[in-house]
């Protein structure tokens, strides 16, 4: 069955992507010259269609001074021609706190009724900017201290400017339609099921990639079961002479699932070898293929397609 590719942070890189594209081009190359101790302010213009960026010098004396002055200054119009604050002056910023690294901000509930591209582009302009501080990788945005959800039930966790920055060498072409097939297993957990998905995704990011974030995610259809935990975190995966290498944290081998080791297994391998260019799949955890998963099946060698456990 067919559904829109629900993609999460793939969307969000998408449209984001879509409105600014052309903008960061610019702000990527501009950045070269910043003075030292600046970073760059983010605004949105007076139709609320893309950022732009202004310099700013940071005056505080330590991270927490820092961000509660760039937070202030995002409040205040920068002084350009069309140019008007990210953030609605409806949208309230409730509180922040900062601990590892981290910037955890928390907004009133006016923050779900910003349009969906004025939400994208405030959630950008902030992220882009409070991560320039030095002492900050990351930002959450909470809503009367709980996650923020989009999409009825798509929870988003830490972001990072990266999630929203483009290379400079990106632009609009580098959208391309997505058709991929995920296994995931069926209800009783004895089979794997194909379930297929359709949309658009950024071409910077492998399908590889894509389809190992759809399996964490876990299936749209509530008569199929997920393989993976969901809090597994892949750490890289790469494709070479028709062999995935996909590497996971130890997660993969300490969090359990309610299907056997072969359906984890073989739910990656058959998922990635639906991919013409990919004819075997090495499965690693934290870098090393010398370990049994789940003491049952060892990781020592490769893997190819299993049909005889496809219903």
């Amino acid at each position: 069955m067919k559904h829109r590719l629900k993609l999460k942070r793939v969307v969000l890189l998408e449209l984001i992507l879509i409105m600014i594209i052309c903008m960061f081009s610019g702000c990527s190359k501009s950045s070269k010259l910043k003075k030292n101790g600046e970073i760059y302010l983010y605004y949105t213009n007076k139709d609320r269609t893309k950022l732009i960026s202004k310099t700013y010098n940071p005056e505080g004396d330590d991270t927490i001074a820092q961000i509660e002055e760039v937070l202030n200054q995002m409040n205040t119009s920068a002084k350009k021609k069309n140019c008007i604050t990210a953030k609605p002056e409806s949208v309230e910023i409730s509180g922040y706190t900062l601990y590892d690294k981290t910037v955890n901000i928390d907004f009133s509930s006016s923050y779900y009724e910003m349009s969906k591209v004025t939400e994208l582009l405030c959630r950008s302009a902030i992220v882009l900017s409070i991560t320039q501080i030095k002492g900050v990788d990351y930002v959450i945005f909470t809503v009367n201290s709980q996650p923020l959800v989009l999409d009825g039930n798509n929870e988003i966790g830490s972001m990072k400017a990266e999630d929203f920055v483009a290379g400079e060498e990106s632009n609009i072409n580098s959208f391309q339609n997505l058709n991929i097939v995920v296994y995931y297993a069926d209800k009783d957990g004895k089979n794997l099921v194909s379930e297929e998905y359709s949309g658009v995704y950024d071409a910077n990011t492998s399908v590889e990639k894509l389809i190992l974030d759809k399996l964490i995610s876990g299936p749209e259809l509530s008569q199929y079961q997920r393989t993976i935990p969901s809090n597994v975190k892949l750490l890289s995966v790469m494709t070479k002479d028709g062999i995935c290498y996909v590497n996971f944290d130890d997660s993969f081998m300490t969090e359990s699932t309610d299907v056997s080791p072969e359906l984890e297994i073989y739910s990656i391998v058959n998922s990635l070898c639906e991919l013409s260019y990919i004819n075997k799949v090495q499965i690693s955890i934290n870098g090393e293929t010398n370990v049994k998963f789940k003491d049952s099946i060892s990781l020592e060698y490769t893997f190819t397609r299993n049909l005889d456990i496809v219903k």
